[in-house]
């Protein structure tokens, strides 16, 4: 199995994972209703955040977490929601790619939603999730 080391590979994970995000019954609602993303646009974000984390490219300049807190503001984004977020992931990423940028991948991808999930249900997290909906920025 090829590694996640090429843009275009990267590209094709992210493709893959998305085509089973959006079909999933708990997830689809969050990104097509809630967040209400522009999916050809979302996965350009998404696939140049991914290239940054890995490769180390320069493609990503967004305050990912500020989009977090306004979704969670929105719906209430719960343990469920990540726990299916990351079996997604790496149920995708295991079957199709290995090698060490796979790996960090992994690795990366359980480090971001454990922290986003402890950020979003702390306090501190919650109020400023509460008051992006709100229209005011923290």
């Amino acid at each position: 199995m090829p590694d996640l080391d090429t843009p275009e590979r990267i590209d094709a994970f992210i493709d893959a994972f998305y085509e089973h995000v959006l079909d999933d019954p708990l997830l689809a609602p969050v990104f097509l209703d809630v967040a209400a993303i522009d999916v050809p646009e979302h996965l350009a974000v998404i696939k140049g955040y991914w290239r940054k984390m890995l490769l180390g490219h320069d493609s990503y300049r967004r305050n990912m977490m500020a989009r977090h807190e306004a979704v969670h503001g929105r719906c209430g984004l719960e343990a469920r929601h990540f726990e299916r977020w990351l079996a997604l992931y790496r149920a995708i990423l295991a079957a199709r790619f290995q090698g060490p940028y796979a790996r960090r991948a992994d690795t990366l991808a359980v480090t971001i939603a454990g922290n986003m999930q402890r950020w979003l249900h702390s306090r501190k997290g919650t109020d400023r999730a509460r008051r992006r909906v709100r229209g005011v920025e923290p």
